[in-house]
């Protein structure tokens, strides 16, 4: 099990599209990939979950990832928020 935290440093914070773009790829994962921010939990392979967490710019969202992949998924969840979803 991996547990790490990640900041949401896009502007618009997780709008629609991070939502699909980081559902889409967690659902290419094994592993189980939950986000918590401001005490809710949610699966992020859920694209109205992830959405309901209203993430803003400067959020830390915790991550927790449990499975055969976790480090892959780890990996590429950090590739996606360092890019700032791809939405600037």
């Amino acid at each position: 099990m991996i547990r790490t935290q990640l900041e949401v440093t896009n502007p618009k914070g997780i709008h629609a599209r991070p939502s699909a773009l980081i559902v889409q790829a967690t659902k290419t994962f094994r592993s189980r990939i939950l986000f918590e921010c401001r005490g809710e939990t949610v699966d992020a392979t859920d694209i109205m979950e992830v959405l309901s967490l209203g993430a803003a710019c400067g959020d830390v969202l915790g991550i927790t990832i449990d499975g055969p992949d976790e480090q892959d998924a780890l990996t590429r969840l950090q590739d996606i928020f360092a890019l700032n979803f791809n939405d600037e």
